[in-house]
Parts: structure tokens; C-alpha cells; sequence
């Protein structure tokens, strides 16, 4: 019979809850996709309902 070795999984990822705000890619690029959103609406669709062509 082979003989196991117990690891320990807590050392290699550490919780998020010891760093009070972490800035890691899926909240950079979540932010980026949101800014570029709001430009759209506010450079391209906002000035088109304000003269009345899409509403």
C-alpha cells in the first residue's frame, strides 16, 4: 500500500478577505468595459434621443 503525504491547500491561495482592496485584471478590465460603455451612450446615442431621432 502506498503511503500518502497530507498537504496543506491554505498556504497556496491566500483568502482576499486579509487585503482590504485588491485591484486584480477582472476588476481593471470590468471597469474599462463599463467607461467605454458610458462613452458610447454619452458620445454617440445620447446626442441622437436629445434631437429626437431615436425617441
Amino acid at each position: 500500500m502506498k503511503e500518502l503525504t497530507h498537504k496543506s491547500w491554505g498556504g497556496l491561495a491566500p483568502s482576499k478577505k486579509t487585503q482590504r482592496f485588491s485591484l486584480d485584471q477582472t476588476t481593471l478590465l470590468s471597469g474599462l468595459a463599463i467607461l467605454i460603455f458610458a462613452y458610447i451612450i454619452l458620445r454617440f446615442i445620447y446626442p441622437l434621443i436629445d434631437k429626437g431621432v431615436l425617441w
